[in-house]
């Protein structure tokens, strides 16, 4: 994977664009280009900028030209933190400044314009960027729904796999995907708000991909890992209007002492393997 940060550059003025490209690539950055007002989003939600360079004059035609910047501002997808820089043609007036950080934008660039100064400003805005990125991977929930991410999942799977071998209980793992075609990145985010609605306080519900949920339930068997799987798909299916297909799979309890009573003076059975478990249901998905 590239280490490289990756700009979006939305102008319409070729030249300024071929320069600006040049100028940021020298720089190590990435640089995805579009002159098409239409693009613009699309190639947002798609490649997830690290920072968006954003010609005011690609709204031109609309009576609103920071309409485009409020939708992107408004993005799901698109992380808070992602600058966006403006820029106009001729200089930029306080009042266009002023209404240019109502929409969402870090800063309105006019001419004549510094592009020295533009790069330098970009860079700072996009290693602040790159630092909450890196925070948030080595966090253990997911920011949109709340939701255990990988991380997450790993250490609270582990800790319902150890505490279900002490107790002699079955631990369950499901695992959840839409039935029919890819989402889009604001119903991806409606679903999993209607997964993390749909979970038991008591389960690890998690969010281990876009539109792919997981879900460990302690004290659970296959019969019951049956009935949780019915009751999220039906619970996801009245609230968010996605069907689910779904595949499960359990760790039987394992066995306890004579007389029914853990004692720490003897040997505890080995939690079972949440990889393995996470694996069985993946492959089971129908």
């Amino acid at each position: 994977m590239s280490t490289e940060p990756l700009v979006l550059l939305a102008n319409s003025d070729t030249w300024l664009t071929e320069s600006l490209e040049s100028v940021l690539t020298q720089g190590g950055y990435r640089v995805l280009a579009t002159a098409k007002r239409q693009q613009v989003l699309e190639l947002a939600r798609r490649y997830l900028p690290d920072g968006i360079l954003l010609d005011m004059g690609l709204d031109q035609r609309a009576n609103d030209n920071l309409t485009l910047c409020r939708a992107l501002r408004a993005e799901p997808s698109i992380s808070r933190a992602t600058p966006i820089i403006l820029m106009t043609a001729g200089p930029a007036l306080r009042v266009q400044q002023i209404e240019a950080l109502r929409a969402g934008a870090w800063e309105l660039r006019g001419d004549p314009l510094d592009m020295e100064e533009l790069v330098l400003r970009l860079g700072v805005y996009v290693q602040g960027k790159l630092e909450i990125d890196r925070i948030g991977a080595e966090g253990l929930v997911d920011r949109t729904s709340g939701l255990y991410n990988d991380a997450g999942m790993a250490r609270r799977s582990a800790e319902l796999a150890a505490f279900t071998a002490r107790q002699g209980l079955p631990l369950a793992c499901a695992v959840f995907q839409p039935a029919d075609g890819v989402l889009t990145s604001v119903a991806a985010d409606r679903l999993a708000l209607a997964v993390q609605r749909a979970g038991r306080i008591s389960d690890a519900v998690c969010r281990t991909g876009p539109v792919e949920f997981t879900v460990f339930a302690p004290a659970t068997d296959e019969t019951g890992a049956e009935g949780l799987v019915q009751r999220i798909t039906d619970a996801v299916s009245r609230s968010a209007a996605v069907k689910l297909r779904a595949g499960f799979s359990a760790s039987p309890a394992a066995k306890r002492p004579s007389g029914g009573r853990t004692s720490t003076s003897l040997p505890q059975p080995p939690p079972p393997s949440t990889t393995d478990l996470v694996d069985r249901a993946r492959k089971a998905l129908h």
